[in-house]
């Protein structure tokens, strides 16, 4: 198995306090709706999750992410979270998401992310697999945090 590790940093400002916002992202089961391709995430234990992720491919190759993170928060302004590497697990993750105030109602939300999927990939197809891997992972967070904003905001 190959890994590709990938990371994505990117920004969105939303229209809601920074405790608002902040009080979402905390909870991990709730916003995780708002990742796309999500299929599902469920508490495994105290700020513990696993994430399943529904099948993405390319040519000839198919992934179906899964990972279990662990959370931890500052309860103001700094949410991180690191895979496991659990056996079931075949990602490795770790991340932080900042929150800035901008302005008295006004959030920046920052998420940085590191992805590292296991893909069966004969070492022909690796360039092709790695460019796949990066464009998924920086779509996939703009596509979060903009189905967060939207969410915020209604």
């Amino acid at each position: 198995m190959a890994k590709f590790p990938t990371e994505v940093e990117r920004s969105v400002t939303a229209d809601v306090p920074l405790a608002r916002a902040y009080a979402f992202m905390w909870d991990v089961v709730t916003s995780a709706r708002c990742i796309p391709g999500i299929e599902s995430c469920e508490a495994v234990g105290d700020d513990t999750y696993h994430f399943l992720y529904r099948e993405r491919s390319t040519g000839p190759v198919s992934l179906v992410v899964r990972y279990t993170a662990e959370y931890t928060g500052n309860g103001t302004d700094e949410i991180r979270f690191r895979g496991l590497g659990r056996s079931e697990d075949n990602t490795d993750v770790e991340g932080l998401i900042r929150f800035e105030p901008d302005g008295e109602s006004r959030t920046r939300i920052t998420l940085r992310q590191m992805l590292a999927p296991d893909t069966p990939v004969p070492r022909l197809l690796q360039g092709l697999i790695r460019s796949f891997v990066e464009k998924e992972a920086a779509s996939g967070v703009t596509g979060y945090l903009d189905n967060v904003k939207r969410t915020l905001e209604v």
